[in-house]
C-alpha cells in the first residue's frame, strides 16, 4: 500500500472519511475529495493531527471543470492514479429532514429533487470514473470501487430520491467492469450491508424500520483489500462489507494483514 495512489470522493465525512483514514494509516497516498469548505478543512486537520499526510482536494462532482482541475492536481502531485473510490453522494436529509420519523411517498417529491439526486449520486460517479480513465488507460492498469447500496434496501419506504440513483450506480458498476475487461482496469461494487450510522442516519432511526445501524468504518477492511496487490484481477464483484469474510471464503481467497494498534 505504501505506493498506492488513491482518490476518494466524498472523503470529508462518513464512510468516505473513514476510508481515507484507513488507507492513509496503511501508507497509501490518499486524496480526500469534497466540495470544499469547513468540513473538508476540518477533516484534513483531523487527519493531520493523527500524523497522516492526506491531500485535501477540492472537487465538485457536479462540475466537469472542477473534476478536470482536480485531475490536474492529481497529475501534478502523483503523476498518475491507481484507485478511484466513488463515495460522494447526497442523502435523505436533503429532501426530507424528518425521513426517519415520517416517510414521504414518491409522489410528494418534485422532479427537480429527483433530478438533483440523480446528478450527484449517479452522474457524479460516472463523471469521476470517466475522468480517471485518462490515467488507467495510459498506465494499462487501475481500479475503481463504487460504494453502492444493498438491494435488500431498495424497497425502503420514503427513499424515492435515493434508491433509483443507487440502483443505477450498481448497474453502472457492473457495466463498467464488463466494458473494461481485458484493459487492466478492475471495477467492483462495495456495499455496507445495511444502513450506516453517523451523518447519514440520525441516532433516532427506528431499528424496526431501518435495522441495526452499522459503524461508519464498516467498509474499511474490504476497501484495504480492494486497493491492495492481492485484489488485482478481481473485477465485476459485488462485495457486502458486513459479510466480507464470507465473500472471501466463497472465492477461496485468503486475506490477512497485520492490523496496526490504535
Amino acid at each position: 500500500m505504501s505506493e498506492r495512489r488513491v482518490l476518494v470522493t466524498g472523503g470529508s465525512s462518513g464512510i468516505g472519511f473513514e476510508i481515507v483514514r484507513a488507507l492513509a494509516e496503511e501508507g497509501a497516498y490518499v486524496a480526500a475529495a469534497a466540495r470544499g469548505g469547513q468540513r473538508l478543512r476540518d477533516a484534513a486537520a483531523s487527519l493531520k493531527g493523527k500524523g497522516l499526510d492526506v491531500l485535501a482536494l477540492v472537487m465538485d462532482v457536479l462540475s466537469d471543470e472542477s473534476i478536470e482541475e482536480a485531475m490536474k492536481v492529481i497529475e501534478s502531485h502523483w503523476g498518475g492514479l491507481d484507485v478511484l473510490i466513488n463515495c460522494a453522494g447526497i442523502w435523505m436529509q436533503e429532501f426530507n429532514p424528518h425521513f426517519t420519523e415520517r416517510a414521504m411517498p414518491f409522489y410528494a417529491y418534485t422532479r427537480e429533487q429527483m433530478m438533483s439526486s440523480m446528478e450527484i449520486n449517479y452522474l457524479g460517479y460516472f463523471a469521476t470514473s470517466q475522468a480517471s480513465m485518462r490515467f488507467f488507460l495510459r498506465q494499462g492498469e487501475g481500479g475503481i470501487v463504487n460504494i453502492g447500496m444493498d438491494e435488500e434496501l431498495f424497497l425502503t419506504r420514503g427513499f424515492a430520491p435515493i434508491i433509483p440513483t443507487r440502483a443505477a450506480t450498481n448497474a453502472l458498476t457492473m457495466l463498467m467492469a464488463a466494458e473494461l475487461k481485458g484493459k487492466g482496469v478492475d471495477v467492483n461494487l462495495l456495499t455496507p450491508g445495511g444502513f450506516v450510522a453517523g451523518n447519514s442516519m440520525p441516532s433516532n432511526a427506528d431499528r424496526a424500520h431501518f435495522g441495526k445501524l452499522l459503524p461508519t468504518d464498516i467498509c474499511n477492511e474490504p476497501m484495504i483489500f480492494l486497493c491492495s496487490d492481492r485484489a488485482r484481477g478481481i473485477s465485476g464483484e459485488k462485495i457486502v462489507a458486513s459479510r466480507f469474510d464470507e465473500w472471501l471464503r466463497q472465492k477461496g481467497l485468503e486475506w490477512r494483514r497485520e492490523k496496526k494498534e490504535g
